[in-house]
């Protein structure tokens, strides 16, 4: 039988692949090395097959704090120091600001809600994240991008073709305007 087929739905490993384990940590607890020896003795006291044959339990995280049923809310944002290489868009300047209560400027705090908001307008990366002001304003600010997807691109190329079309059309009327009106060679 295969060695899949002994793994239970969504495990870490299978039942063979547990007790090698456990085989490869007992001989490494007998090795000459004795900091290897050490650390595969420790592990092997830690290591429960039934624990690394059980299925994976993934906690799902319910966020009520966020306003509305947004589907970005859990999206990474990408934090950028430069101009990404892929096609993209500005969205928008933002910028949060800390409360006035609150003495002491976190920076952590800021950098905190000027992604959350970012995930909230459904933005892609942040770009230039910097303090706008002064620190006592405690203001952070960012400009949201969004990639372009590929209908996106295709529409933004018609676009610049059509235009560069007439743009080259108006060229050549001029370039006929001008040698109808130029004085003759001679």
């Amino acid at each position: 039988m295969p060695v899949n087929m002994l793994r239970k739905k969504g495990a870490r490993m299978s039942l063979q692949e547990a007790l090698d384990r456990v085989g490869k940590l007992e001989r490494l607890s007998h090795s000459s090395n004795q900091h290897e020896a050490a650390l595969a003795a420790m592990r092997l006291k830690s290591f429960d097959v039934e624990a690394a044959r059980a299925p994976r339990v993934e906690t799902v995280v319910d966020d009520t704090s966020i306003r509305g049923d947004n589907h970005n809310a859990d999206k990474h944002i990408e934090i950028l120091e430069e101009a990404p290489v892929i096609p993209f868009e500005t969205m928008d300047e933002i910028a949060v600001e800390q409360n006035s209560e609150k003495p002491k400027v976190n920076w952590d705090e800021l950098h905190f809600e000027l992604i959350k908001k970012a995930q909230m307008m459904g933005a892609d990366a942040l770009l230039h994240i910097q303090m706008k002001g002064t620190p006592s304003q405690k203001i952070l600010g960012a400009t949201a991008l969004k990639y372009l997807t590929p209908m996106e691109i295709l529409e933004v190329e018609r676009s610049q073709f059509l235009e560069k079309d007439e743009k080259a059309y108006e060229e050549s009327l001029k370039e006929r305007r001008d040698q109808d009106t130029a004085p003759g060679i001679g």
